[in-house]
């Protein structure tokens, strides 16, 4: 059985945290997309005005047995140990198919 690790963090953590899982968990399928939204937790809240923030959306498949030690590491490298710095969670997923990246060739003929 797999499993989906998703986690929500500040934009300057997410690509050190994506890196370090390819490196050392050698896992390739992995997607992380920007997303923007209005927090509450600013001056601007008790007007109900909320402060805008930035984050990416990383999203990972891992199997059962890997899920606790990738789980960890995307928590301390996205910097989830600290105050407002995302979240992260993970979901049972019944069937995923995991292929390997294409290759792409590059094309070194000149016209």
């Amino acid at each position: 059985m797999r499993k989906l690790i998703t986690c929500i963090a500040s934009e300057d953590k997410a690509k050190e945290a994506t890196e370090g899982v390819a490196k050392t968990f050698g896992i390739q399928a992995m997607v992380d997309h920007f997303s923007r939204g209005f927090g509450r937790s600013s001056p601007l809240g008790a007007q109900k005005l909320g402060q805008q923030t930035e984050k990416v959306i990383i999203s990972v498949i891992v199997d059962k047995k890997q899920v606790d030690d990738v789980f960890a590491y995307i928590f301390h490298a996205a910097g989830l140990d600290q105050p407002h710095g995302g979240i992260i969670y993970v979901t049972a997923i019944q069937q995923a198919v995991i292929s390997p990246l294409a290759e792409v060739q590059e094309d070194n003929t000149s016209a």
